[in-house]
């Protein structure tokens, strides 16, 4: 993988890469008591083990590059909740990974965060594009963040006003699974 980076460094006309956003992620189509080990260890590996080794390979060539440089993992509100589907189990992970190589590449100059949107209008939850219905009556702000807020949040958290956050997941999530929603 890390020869990946490299020829995605080459890529650019600057010949180097100092930002990684680890945003792949696929979701659970299973119930916990019909959840296959297939389908589960095909989570994982996307969710997790793909965002730990990413990282790794990034780290590793900012480093021996001597790049100070910016790591922000998507993970998700899910974090927040009990975790009884390896898509939930997934976004914990992220989170502990974020704190700890935070503290493991920040003496590199290497900027870790995450950021954990709630329900967000893609394909993901059905949703197609800027211009769908994003009313969403399950969460307290009554509609979907759109992709175009989540991207807006991930410009400054890797930009160098973001530069003194370091560890922190900022959540995005319209009040879902952060306040109770009072009727």
């Amino acid at each position: 993988m890390p020869e990946k980076v490299k020829t995605a460094a080459a890529m650019f006309p600057e010949n180097r890469i100092d930002i990684l956003v680890n945003s792949a992620g696929v979701v659970s189509h299973s119930d916990f008591l019909d959840m296959s080990e297939q389908e589960y260890d095909s989570i994982m590996d996307i969710n997790a083990k793909g965002t730990f080794f990413m990282s790794q390979a990034a780290a590793k060539y900012m480093i021996e590059n001597r790049i100070k440089g910016h790591i922000l993992n998507v993970t998700s509100s899910s974090a927040l909740r009990p975790a009884w589907t390896p898509y939930q189990m997934s976004k914990w992970a992220v989170r502990g990974l974020t704190l700890g190589t935070a503290d493991k590449l920040l003496p590199y100059g290497i900027v870790v965060n995450a950021i954990a949107p709630g329900p967000t209008a893609t394909p993901m939850l059905g949703k197609n594009g800027e211009d769908d219905n994003i009313y969403q009556p399950n969460t307290p702000a009554k509609r979907y963040a759109m992709p175009s807020e989540i991207a807006a949040l991930a410009t400054f958290m890797v930009s160098d006003m973001g530069e003194m956050i370091v560890g922190d997941t900022f959540y995005m999530t319209g009040g879902s699974g952060t306040i109770t929603l009072h009727g």
